[in-house]
């Protein structure tokens, strides 16, 4: 299929290493999305396995699939790659072991169009790999508590402060973007093993004039032990440098003041989170060690340490933590 380069209405940005097993299931996907004047930036991160070649083999068959090979340097500097190339009126973004609903695009492309939106948010649902529903994210009982989202009228993250930095989710693939919104704030995604798209989707958030909400659950996030959040690895807690690269964000922007305590309740959150998806294993308790140390020495004590609660309730789930293993 040929589109008009200059008429791109959307750009789906899939970054890309070692998905060889789910890579055919994701583009399928993107082919069969009923908006057709879309393009497919893949972004190859120096895979070792057969990602390039079915990479290749569907661009010779679509021309609306532009592919970017580049060293291995990590999903957020694959993202970055991709946002450089995209042409279209909004951006997308897409896991490549993910898929989306095939009228994903169009209703986002119209909703935003209609309402003018900045970012456009929606549900999702978490799948295994047989297809079953595990579960949905439900923006609006996530803020309901804190704010009446609906569903025609757009909303500021001033809305829905107590929650603007983790309660619309992290992810970047759970909304809808105005390529405008990013190139005027340069916004980017940090370069960090885990977690880079926190600065990019929350520099989006407190960026848009215009936030918007579709209740359609139009992405399938598939859940498996190969998810980075369930490796084994100490590199799972590497994820200062994005905590990093939010507090830059938002003292750039001269809100620090304003979203202290807000800042604090994130680091709490975003770190216990990823301590309770870390599977069950002996390795955990190396892991501890060293994640133990530079949260008394460094992170917490000398750059997180406006609310003195945070250590406490880390340590204490830690704890419990290392109890059922």
């Amino acid at each position: 299929m040929r589109i008009n380069q200059n008429n791109v209405k959307v750009s789906v940005i899939l970054p890309i290493y070692n998905q060889e097993k789910y890579l055919a299931k994701a583009l399928d996907s993107l082919k069969s999305q009923t908006l057709k004047d879309i393009e497919f930036i893949c972004v190859n991160d120096g895979s070792k396995d057969r990602s390039l070649d079915i990479l290749t083999d569907y661009a010779s068959k679509d021309n609306r699939i532009k592919i970017i090979n580049q060293r291995n340097q990590g999903c957020g500097a694959a993202r970055n790659n991709g946002l450089k190339l995209a042409q279209g009126e909004y951006v997308a973004f897409l896991d490549p072991d993910d898929t989306f609903a095939p009228e994903a695009l169009e209703k986002l492309y119209a909703k935003s169009e209609k309402q003018k939106c900045d970012m456009l948010v929606f549900n999702f649902q978490r799948v295994d790999e047989n297809g079953s529903i595990l579960g949905c994210f439900n923006l609006k009982n996530k803020l309901q508590r804190f704010f009446n989202i609906e569903e025609n009228r757009n909303f500021h993250w001033r809305d829905v402060k107590p929650r603007i930095l983790c309660g619309m989710h992290p992810a970047a693939w759970n909304k809808f973007y105005r390529n405008d919104l990013i190139q005027k704030h340069r916004l980017h995604f940090a370069k960090s093993n885990l977690a880079e798209d926190n600065v990019f989707v929350i520099g989006a958030s407190l960026n848009a004039k215009n936030i918007g909400y579709d209740s359609g659950c139009y992405y399938n996030y598939l859940i498996h032990d190969n998810s980075a959040i369930r490796s084994h690895s100490d590199k799972n807690f590497c994820i200062f440098k994005s905590i990093d690269a939010v507090k830059k964000l938002i003292q750039n922007m001269g809100l620090m003041e304003e979203l202290q305590q807000e800042f604090d309740g994130y680091i709490f959150r975003f770190i216990s989170y990823h301590i309770k998806q870390v599977v069950s294993t002996a390795k955990f308790k190396q892991v501890c060690e060293k994640l133990l140390t530079p949260y008394q020495n460094k992170m917490l004590n000398e750059r997180y340490a406006a609310n003195s609660k945070i250590l406490p309730l880390l340590e204490a789930l830690i704890a419990k933590k290392l109890k059922h293993l």
